[in-house]
């Protein structure tokens, strides 16, 4: 009688077969499944046909550690860090100058992940630690990271167009408060209370205006790309739900 081996090694005796293919494997190719042991190309073919869980604006489910929120913090940290022990070349390369931009365009981005006071530093990362992650786990990392990002880029852009030409702002503030704008519309969609988001965005457009060499174009352009892609968001989800229940 011929010893049946396993189709994924020949060499190998088989112990059993797969329950939904039916051919032969061995222990190293049995993973477990609801009923008995499935080889390994039916195994994944089944965890792919497992619907994914998404949250509740429509993103998919990964956890409920706030990941990205933390590659942001540690992002800014190390920035920081280096901008205070580099040359300043390095911190002139960073930051966010209007007549460079058409040059080098990636100042529109960096200068969100640059600061150079302590106190600068510190209250834009205690806020981003206070709102993100709520919407991280309500949006799901990559989308979280996506308003995140846009939002930064956004404050960016309109330091870039309404800005004056030659000035240098930087900061996470223009992305962190695209969280704000974001949070203030998810809130208020969901009918829930938003005095407080308010309150802190009424606040911040008052020491925009007032205090010098504080960059209101970065603060309205985050604001403003953070609420629109929640508001976006928003609508993909209802959309996503409406296909469900047809």
């Amino acid at each position: 009688m011929t010893e049946t081996v396993c189709y994924r090694h020949p060499d190998r005796p088989a112990g059993v077969r797969c329950q939904r293919c039916d051919r032969p494997i061995c222990p190293a190719c049995m993973n477990s499944a609801a009923v008995g042991f499935q080889c390994p190309s039916c195994f994944n073919e089944g965890v792919k046909s497992i619907p994914r869980t998404r949250t509740s604006l429509g993103g998919v489910a990964r956890g409920n550690s706030p990941y990205v929120t933390w590659t942001m913090i540690a992002l800014n940290v190390l920035v920081f860090i280096a901008v205070r022990s580099g040359s300043p070349k390095l911190l002139n390369d960073l930051v966010m100058v209007p007549v460079l931009v058409d040059s080098e365009p990636w100042r529109l981005l960096t200068s969100a992940f640059t600061h150079v006071a302590i106190f600068h530093i510190f209250s834009n990362l205690f806020m981003l630690w206070q709102v993100g992650p709520i919407l991280e786990q309500m949006m799901g990392q990559v989308r979280y990271a996506v308003l995140y990002l846009l939002s930064a880029l956004g404050g960016g852009v309109a330091v870039w167009l309404l800005g004056s030409p030659g000035g240098a702002t930087l900061g996470a503030s223009g992305a962190v408060l695209g969280l704000v704008g974001a949070l203030l519309v998810i809130s208020k969609a969901r009918g829930m209370d938003v005095t407080w988001i308010i309150a802190y965005v009424a606040i911040t457009a008052v020491i925009s205006f007032a205090v010098p060499n504080i960059s209101w174009e970065g603060h309205l352009g985050g604001f403003v790309t953070g609420a629109a892609v929640a508001w976006l968001f928003l609508q993909d989800t209802k959309r996503r739900r409406s296909k469900v229940n047809r």
